[in-house]
């Protein structure tokens, strides 16, 4: 069992309801109907007794671990509180192949000398695994696009800025002398990289070609490198966001596409500890300030 499963039973046990538990976890009513599920398999007894979807109570054996679970809760929050004020590290992650030394290096300095003894790493990894180290808790907060967390109702996502999408390509591309605009693109391959959410991708950016009348033929290939390997050679083209480190390789062209994608810091609603919000605060200050 975790806290998810325990705070769920609690939340539910509390109101009656699936769905006020849903609301106040901010959480949708299906997640907490698997937390609850997954406890009772684990403890081997049913919690509540379900006369209809709309209509739930405790059973016996559920009361006695209704109260069992709120002192044990109880203290498990009052422990959390108490070793927040003395964290002494955050573990920051992005996504591989961002170049964030126009801002991080002076966030990071500003934040030592407000906490001189608090320590920052930093993980670059793709998207997908940046969602999967805030969950099994290997992270402490993430930088990444908002269109990524969509859906994720469990964490605190605070947007700081937006980045543009471009085109890249190469001079080694055939034709390349001849290209002017997004249409000349048409009879190119666009390479992606290959995750859950490609087909998402590729049809957003289906719609910022169709002012060009047509539809970019995608191929998805395994990782950031693969694409950045497939432009460098004249293979094809990419959109990407204007992060990516790779676009100012000097053989590298870039046509600006029009979109733009916003940015967030992201971490779990049940974060007590304000050092995250700490960190997020000198972030947007920095993309935010008057001066610049």
């Amino acid at each position: 069992m975790n806290d998810k499963q325990i705070e769920a039973f609690l939340e539910t046990g509390k109101h009656q309801s699936f769905t006020k538990a849903a609301q106040n976890l901010y959480l949708p009513q299906p997640a907490i109907s698997r937390y609850i599920s997954a406890l009772e398999q684990e403890l081997g007894v049913t919690l509540f007794i379900r006369e209809n979807s709309r209509h739930i109570t405790l059973s016996d054996e559920g009361k006695l671990y209704f109260n069992f679970f709120q002192r044990y809760y109880a203290e498990f929050i009052n422990i959390r509180k108490m070793l927040s004020h003395s964290m002494t590290s955050l573990r920051l992650g992005y996504n591989v192949g961002w170049d964030m030394s126009s801002f991080l290096p002076d966030v990071i300095e500003a934040y030592r000398k407000d906490h001189p003894n608090f320590e920052i790493s930093l993980e670059c990894i793709s998207f997908r695994d940046l969602l999967q180290g805030l969950d099994d808790k290997h992270l402490d907060a993430i930088i990444c696009t908002d269109d990524y967390m969509e859906g994720r109702s469990d964490l605190l996502r605070q947007n700081f800025t937006s980045i543009k999408r471009i085109i890249t390509y190469s001079e080694k591309l055939p034709g390349f002398e001849n290209i002017k605009t997004p249409a000349d693109f048409k009879d190119y391959t666009f390479y992606m990289m290959d995750d859950p959410k490609v087909a998402e991708l590729c049809q957003d950016i289906a719609l910022m070609f169709k002012p060009y009348s047509f539809i970019p033929r995608f191929l998805a290939v395994p990782n950031i490198s693969t694409v950045f390997a497939s432009v460098e050679n004249g293979l094809g083209v990419a959109v990407l966001d204007s992060w990516y480190e790779g676009v100012h390789h000097p053989n590298i062209h870039t046509m600006d596409l029009g979109g733009e994608l916003k940015i967030s810091m992201a971490w779990p609603r049940s974060t007590i500890s304000p050092v995250v919000e700490d960190l997020y605060q000198k972030i947007y200050d920095h993309f935010n300030s008057k001066d610049k």
